[in-house]
């Protein structure tokens, strides 16, 4: 089964992926981070991420090492949609980034010879891969020794949401339904660990975090959306998957969430860190 990339390219999709900045979903790799480096992003979408990473080189380079000379170190986002590269190249043009650069790509074979990052780093990208171990070969293969590589991803098994429904529970177990039709795991997450060790990666740390959205309708519309979508996008309901009334009764659900006086959602977070072995 083809992988389907289930969110989309929409723009409601690709503003929900640009509220994604260094300080809220990259924390947990901020710290390992030097001056000079070369950076990989891997499913960089419009790039916000991408973009914080290279204006963190640049302040690590410090005043002192530009005027030696010294390069702030780099970062190229990858993404194998062309509509997100485009929307990232004109990010970094303008917020006047010169350390970013973007290119379409797909992970599982990279365009750049052996051994030649610092860092790698994917946000969000893991969770929606048929062969991900493969991946992580991958990027073991672009990686220095000694390079680090971090990986964050949901696990849908960690949603907290109030007040809940029938519809409610039944639009958040079509939305898991329609990531794993399209080749991928919502609860990779906690997989993380174990996916790093398959990979050859060493020095795992592991960690989790718990994300809540405010406003509500950050979360709630995107998913909405996807359900409304997969009508035509995945023939839901020509697949028999799901029907009409049932689509409309599940996105109903979560608008209603989004206004409702005692609405709450969240979900759990999963990160890992490891080295590539010298």
């Amino acid at each position: 089964m083809p992988e389907k990339y289930t969110p989309g390219y929409s723009s409601n999709a690709t503003n929900f992926m640009a509220n994604r900045s260094v300080d809220t979903h990259a924390a947990f790799f901020t710290p390992y981070i030097l001056p000079g480096m070369k950076l990989l992003d891997c499913g960089c979408g419009p790039g916000t991420i991408t973009l914080g990473l290279a204006r963190m080189l640049e302040k690590l380079s410090g005043v002192e090492s530009r005027s030696e000379g010294l390069a702030p170190g780099t970062v190229i986002g990858i993404d194998r949609e062309a509509s997100q590269i485009r929307i990232a190249a004109e990010n970094a043009l303008t917020q006047a980034v010169s350390n970013a650069n973007f290119l379409e790509a797909n992970i599982y074979a990279l365009p750049f010879s052996d051994d030649s990052f610092d860092a790698v780093f994917s946000h969000a990208l893991f969770e929606h891969l048929q062969e991900p171990v493969k991946a992580l070969r991958e990027l073991w293969r672009v990686l220095k020794p000694g390079g680090i590589v971090g990986l964050r991803s949901p696990d849908w098994g960690g949603f907290l949401i109030a007040p809940t429904t029938p519809e409610l529970d039944k639009a958040l177990s079509y939305c898991k339904w329609l990531q794993q039709q399209n080749s991928g795991n919502p609860y990779v997450g906690r997989e993380l660990r174990a996916l790093l060790r398959q990979a050859g990666f060493t020095n795992i740390k592991a960690s989790a975090s718990c994300e809540y959205y405010e406003p509500l309708s950050l979360a709630t519309e995107y998913l909405a959306l996807i359900i409304e979508a997969s009508e035509k996008v995945d023939q839901g309901v020509e697949k028999g998957w799901t029907d009409e009334q049932s689509l409309k009764a599940m996105s109903r659900a979560l608008r209603e969430l989004s206004q409702h006086p005692d609405g709450f959602f969240a979900t759990a977070w999963c990160e890992v860190v490891g080295r590539k072995g010298d």
